[in-house]
């Protein structure tokens, strides 16, 4: 089973990038990077994906709210052996810090749940690549059928670059499913699904691999709205695009 705590090297990483580190953590994170050059290049990727979550106010969107008095009667029924109602309550944890390093705030919190997602989900790891999940292929019908795989034709890959693609609409989002060989090996790369009207969804990250990437990342827009996908290097400039075909009304 994997373990859901954050290694001391993602808490740093997260508060990195809030903006959130201590005099001391930016003393152990500049260790860390001395010794472990792959960190600077997953702060450069996952910059973005952080940038983007935060003009949608994923990161600093953090709530804390209070259960409300229906729900506490019902924790209260389960019957806890030896607990009254006030040990029934529903609190809200403190984080205790360990000695010498600092309690995270709601910001690092918040930014540590929704990197480790978007990790799951669109970044290669520098000892393989993501596997992509294994996809219905009886589900046929025209461009915008739900559950439907379309395939989309990459084109302005460099020399020795090579780019397949699908994309598949749902009703949260649309999913671009890619296979890609010849990026350089810890290069970072970013994944932007853009809107008819022009505007730009991103859909994720992931690193260049000796071996074959095969990933899916996804995209908060409508596959009816999608008119391209791009892929884009560290500096922002197209690596591959792919135009998609447009949902007929």
């Amino acid at each position: 089973m994997t373990d859901p705590t954050p290694s001391r090297r993602d808490e740093l990483i997260g508060a990195a990038l809030a903006d959130d580190l201590s005099p001391d953590e930016r003393v152990e994170l500049d260790a860390l990077r001395a010794a472990d050059p792959g960190i600077d290049a997953e702060l450069a990727a996952l910059a973005g994906v952080t940038g983007r979550l935060a003009d949608l106010g994923a990161v600093d969107g953090w709530h804390e709210a209070e259960p409300d008095d229906a729900l506490r009667r019902r924790i209260a029924a389960i019957g806890v052996p030896g607990a009254g109602p006030e040990e029934a309550r529903l609190t809200t944890p403190h984080p205790v810090a360990p000695r010498g390093r600092v309690a995270p705030t709601r910001r690092r919190r918040a930014l540590l749940a929704v990197l480790g997602a978007a990790a799951c989900l669109a970044v290669g790891a520098g000892a393989g690549a993501l596997i992509a999940t294994p996809r219905d292929s009886h589900v046929e019908g025209p461009a915008g059928t739900l559950g439907a795989i379309e395939h989309v034709s990459f084109v302005g890959a460099p020399s020795g670059v090579e780019v397949d693609g699908d994309v598949v609409a749902h009703t949260w989002g649309t999913e671009t499913v890619l296979t890609v060989e010849g990026l350089p090996s810890g290069d970072p790369f970013t994944v932007v699904v853009v809107g008819d009207d022009g505007r730009e969804y991103a859909s994720g990250t992931f690193l260049g691999s000796d071996v074959t990437i095969d990933c899916s990342l996804n995209a908060a827009v409508l596959r009816e709205h999608v008119s391209a996908v791009e892929i884009r290097g560290a500096d922002g400039s197209d690596i591959a695009v792919a135009e998609v075909p447009a949902v007929e009304a």
